[in-house]
């Protein structure tokens, strides 16, 4: 076992100085990367999409270069101190060590994801408020850009600061203000609002007044997060039925068995 806490030891002083040198150069200067390139391209788990996740999330290339690589020293290091702890053979050492430093390699991208998908629902919810208030006030007769920065100014929330940063972006560049919500679905993936954008889009292109593309929209939406909320009532009903029927048929079975067999003579048994 002696050999083995020796490999042991060097195989975490060697990660750890591959670690140190990796957080060092990605703490190097702008200048000194070539221009273009940016620290989501020097990290090679990142897949198409992950990039929204992290602005979705709010994390930053390099803290999440660090999570990756702190997960990972800090799986190897688990696994050796299991394995030492534990006194297992070189296989059941091997394979602690391997197990540990995956689960410390994925878990930052797990939880990076997740982050992201929370962030992304709150944004939804916030954006689909945000439309129904718009066609609040443009019912009411106010202009549509005037309406739709208004309304971004009555959350105080971080998804409605995000929202309404957007909108005043796309009015100073002298842009339609809801080019603002299309830079939002784009930038951080809210898929689920895409069809909205076009239909906003449409108008602008047909010349159809945005005022009732934004009506429209509302309505839509609003159908939209009904039909949602039912299937979620459904699925919570189903959840509770089924396990609920299960007790009955169990109580009942408890309730019907000993009247019955006191009738039929009890359980029949083969001599």
């Amino acid at each position: 076992m002696d050999s083995l806490a020796i490999i042991a030891a060097l195989a975490f002083f060697a990660c750890a100085l591959l670690a140190l040198a990796g957080v060092r150069g990605w703490k190097r200067p702008v200048r000194t990367r070539p221009r273009g390139q940016s620290l989501r391209q020097l990290l090679p788990t990142l897949k198409e999409g992950d990039e929204r996740h992290l602005r979705m999330a709010g994390i930053t290339p390099e803290y999440y270069a660090m999570q990756r690589v702190g997960g990972l020293v800090g799986g190897i290091a688990t696994g050796i101190t299991l394995s030492v702890a534990t006194n297992r053979g070189l296989t059941g050492t091997i394979f602690l060590i391997v197990v540990t430093t995956a689960a410390g390699w994925f878990l930052p991208l797990l939880g990076m994801r997740d982050t992201a998908n929370r962030a992304r629902t709150e944004i939804d919810s916030v954006i689909r408020v945000w439309i129904a208030l718009v066609a609040q006030q443009v019912s009411a007769g106010v202009d549509p850009t005037a309406a739709m920065l208004s309304a971004a100014e009555m959350g105080q929330r971080k998804s409605w600061q995000l929202l309404h940063r957007f909108l005043r972006a796309a009015q100073q560049d002298r842009r339609p203000a809801w080019e603002g919500l299309s830079a939002v679905v784009d930038r951080y993936g809210v898929h689920s609002l895409a069809p909205v954008v076009s239909a906003l889009g449409l108008a602008a292109e047909r010349g159809t007044r945005l005022a009732d593309a934004i009506l429209a929209a509302a309505d839509t939406l609003w159908r939209e997060s009904t039909a949602k909320e039912r299937e979620k009532a459904v699925r919570r009903a189903q959840v509770i039925v089924v396990p609920a029927t299960g007790v009955a048929l169990a109580l009942a079975v408890i309730l019907v068995y000993p009247p019955f067999a006191s009738l039929t003579g009890g359980v029949v048994t083969p001599r």
